[in-house]
């Protein structure tokens, strides 16, 4: 906390701070609330099942209708009520969903809770009732995702990898948000399935992500290919990089290990969680101020991070921080400034450009992590959102020329 009393930010949305205190942090309060927490099951498990079944634009339809109007009161409202972010120059749309956002931290996380929330990521998003989707199940090559056909003939594919804390997320959670990058790049999408922790580790969700981009490349250029995660899929990303640049452990993540894997025309991280050893400075301390990884994120998580990787000697291997950055295609790494990421991407920047890989760097001040994918609620979203797709035209153009 201290970062942020240094810099005159607002933590816990400008309330006491013994008050916050005594919300957040481990204590009698959160101890009475861990106890609580098992008695909504009966109520939380078939409102999961009811909300997960509803059709997406009725989600949609019922998330968005009260959030204009919550958007319309903290405009009417003097500032000094409900400009509670970090700093008032946030945009009044900030404000007010850091203002429903910020009381998620008192709430203890669960596989279920967390599986939940990110699997509904299309209710701010939803994919359009005439997008054509087309299963691939190749269990020969260990490959299974959904292709969104949403650019012309001849298109170049955005290979699509999901984020979650390597517990959570899905194809379905962020068709709607790939299909929107497709459609203003001209693009087609690959969305990998991976498999998930506890079931399967890190490493199994690497191996997936390799064998989808080795197949992608069967029937799409490298150079048309254009890579983009988003936290734990920024990490993915990145790895799998490494690996189609290395010469090493073929045999384990590809399925044609002889061959030489093609770097894509470039690959956008978004908030990329990167390193799984001893958290940075900033996983630890911003916790306070991030919506999304928050206090009981980062309690849920960290402990089990030595077994995510396959034991605790396994950790720097499978941290794509730790390990080669030559030979890497252009990255574009999108980050807030104040989310929990933000030292491990200076980090992967630094390394990067140390090994001659170009880079372009987009930090953005006082959004939570993985903001990007908030261009529902946030003008800030939506801006850092028009400059990757830029990115990504570009790229594509030079691949073209080439």
């Amino acid at each position: 906390m201290s970062y942020f009393v240094e810099h005159g930010l607002r933590v816990n949305l400008g309330l006491p701070k013994w008050l916050g205190n005594c919300l957040v942090e481990q204590g009698p309060f959160q101890r009475l609330i861990s106890w609580l927490s098992p008695l909504a099951l009966p109520m939380e498990v078939p409102f999961f099942w009811f909300w997960t079944h509803l059709p997406p634009h009725l989600r949609y339809f019922i998330l968005m209708v009260p959030w204009h109007f919550w958007v319309l009161f903290h405009k009417v409202l003097p500032g000094v009520l409900v400009r509670r972010g970090m700093v008032d120059e946030l945009s009044i749309e900030a404000h007010a969903l850091g203002n429903i956002l910020y009381w998620v931290r008192l709430i203890p996380v669960t596989k279920r809770r967390m599986r939940f929330s990110l699997n509904q990521l299309d209710s701010s998003c939803p994919p359009s009732l005439t997008l054509k989707r087309e299963a691939i199940d190749l269990p020969a090559r260990g490959v299974r995702g959904v292709y969104l056909h949403t650019g012309g003939e001849n298109a170049g594919v955005i290979y699509w990898i999901f984020g979650g804390a390597f517990v959570g997320g899905s194809i379905k959670g962020s068709m709607g948000f790939a299909e929107q990058y497709g459609r203003r790049t001209g693009c087609d999408v690959f969305m990998i399935d991976m498999r998930l922790y506890p079931e399967n580790g890190i490493q199994d969700a690497i191996i997936d992500a390799c064998r989808g981009y080795e197949w992608l490349l069967t029937r799409t250029p490298a150079k048309k290919v254009l890579v983009y995660g988003l936290s734990s899929g920024g990490g993915i990303g990145l790895k799998l990089l490494q690996l189609a640049a290395s010469t090493e452990d073929r045999a384990t993540f590809f399925h044609a290990p002889s061959q030489k894997t093609p770097q894509p025309a470039g690959a956008i991280l978004c908030g990329a969680w990167i390193r799984y050893t001893t958290p940075t400075y900033s996983m630890k301390e911003f916790t306070v101020v991030d919506w999304v990884v928050t206090q009981r994120v980062f309690e849920f998580i960290y402990p089990k991070l030595g077994d995510m990787c396959g034991g605790d000697e396994l950790r720097s291997k499978v941290s794509p921080i730790c390990n080669e950055m030559h030979g890497l295609c252009p990255l574009y790494i999108s980050v807030s400034k104040h989310e929990v990421c933000v030292d491990e991407n200076h980090e992967l920047v630094q390394k990067a450009k140390k090994a001659n890989v170009e880079v372009e760097w987009d930090e953005v001040p006082y959004m939570p992590h993985a903001f990007q994918w908030c261009t529902a609620f946030l003008p800030e979203a939506r801006e850092a959102d028009n400059r990757i797709v830029q990115w990504m035209l570009r790229k594509l153009s030079n691949g073209d020329k080439n």
